[in-house]
């Protein structure tokens, strides 16, 4: 018996005995927050508020995407870990061993930080219950009640608005300034609402934006280096509205829809009027679609009360979006978000991200 403890001793460094305790741990959280959602929440607020910060910190400082660049360089990574695993089996099969179950524990980490950071996130309290209104089946006149609304909102900040293309609208700030601008915005979102986290964070801008482009994605937060990335090849008023959605992320919003909801009002709450306009523009774009299937006929009377600017800036960017439309990495990717997202209590799947109309309706009316 003490030579079989002292074989696995030698093969188990203490430390990887350690990590894999936090991994059993983080197995048995993952399945307990699935189904109590107050024990969910407590996670949620507490340990997973702390690894979201110290993730966001952590990356921080970099002026580029560490996570896009541990993709282009992965390659190179795997073939250094084989490398070294080789080298160490020439060695002898004990420290063989040892160098590819401490690779393990190290690799265990990743899903420890899911669980905490963001796991939790799909099933604690809604946005609903922090911003205190109640989701519900909507009418297609409350669609159109709140497209009014919205194009109200766009006309009173488009004196504001550049459009240098006479098509596409263009932030009159640089991209750090931006960040500036959203991260002040969410501090006027805590004030209001408290139960969202506060953090200072910065998105990183991915430098392969375009060929990105083909997957249809226009962000990702990246959990395991607390990161927001934003693809900005898309037109502007996508990319700051990506950019406060994946910012959400990083405070722990996980649900498509309440992200999405998230980003609509942390735009709404700027100082600065074409943050403001983003918000309200891509939401709309979301809204007129649903309203579209529900009333031809409202769709086409809201549709009639858009600003010209407005339609211009729809149309441009449809006719950007057809050299990405149809491509094989859009279906790849589309199907491989399909099933995260649906693994993760959103049975919707990709669908998910339109779901934010029902906040928004909801939202608006109650708040009128």
């Amino acid at each position: 018996m003490k030579k079989i403890f002292e074989k696995i001793k030698s093969c188990l460094p203490l430390w990887s005995a350690v990590l894999f305790g936090i991994f059993l741990v983080s197995l048995i959280v993952n399945e307990v927050i699935k189904v109590n959602p107050t024990f969910a929440d407590g996670v949620h607020n507490t340990v997973g508020a702390a690894v979201r910060t110290v993730m966001a910190v952590l990356t921080s400082w970099l002026p580029f995407s560490l996570a896009e660049m541990l993709l282009i360089l992965s390659p190179v990574l795997v073939g250094v870990i084989c490398w070294r695993m080789c080298k160490h089996l020439k060695r002898s099969i004990t420290e063989g061993i040892r160098y590819f179950v401490g690779f393990l524990s190290l690799i265990s980490i990743v899903f420890t930080v899911l669980v905490f950071g963001f796991n939790a996130g799909f099933y604690s309290k809604g946005v609903e219950e922090k911003v205190d209104f109640e989701r519900e089946d909507l009418s297609a006149e409350q669609l159109y009640e709140t497209a009014i609304l919205l194009i109200d909102a766009i006309r009173e900040d488009l004196p504001y608005v550049s459009y240098p293309e006479g098509t596409y609208s263009q932030m009159t700030f640089s991209y750090s300034q931006m960040n500036r601008k959203l991260n002040q915005a969410y501090e006027a979102l805590c004030d209001s609402y408290p139960s969202f986290q506060r953090m200072y964070s910065n998105t990183k801008p991915v430098m392969l934006s375009k060929p990105w482009t083909y997957t249809h994605i226009s962000g990702v937060y990246t959990f395991f280096t607390g990161e927001a990335n934003v693809n900005t090849n898309y037109p502007d008023f996508i990319m700051v509205s990506s950019a406060a959605h994946e910012m959400a992320h990083q405070r722990g919003i996980a649900k498509e829809d309440e992200a999405n909801f998230t980003a609509f009002l942390v735009c709404s709450l700027s100082d600065d009027p074409y943050i403001r306009y983003c918000g309200y523009a891509d939401v709309l774009n979301d809204l007129m679609g649903q309203l579209s299937s529900a009333s031809p006929d409202l769709y086409a009377k809201a549709r009639e009360y858009m600003p010209q600017e407005l339609k211009n800036e729809y149309s441009a960017y449809s006719v950007f979006f057809d050299e990405y439309r149809e491509n094989v990495a859009a279906t790849v990717s589309t199907a491989v978000n399909n099933a995260y997202i649906t693994s993760h209590n959103q049975p919707q799947g990709v669908k998910s991200y339109g779901l934010v109309v029902d906040l928004v309706v909801a939202y608006m009316l109650n708040k009128e």
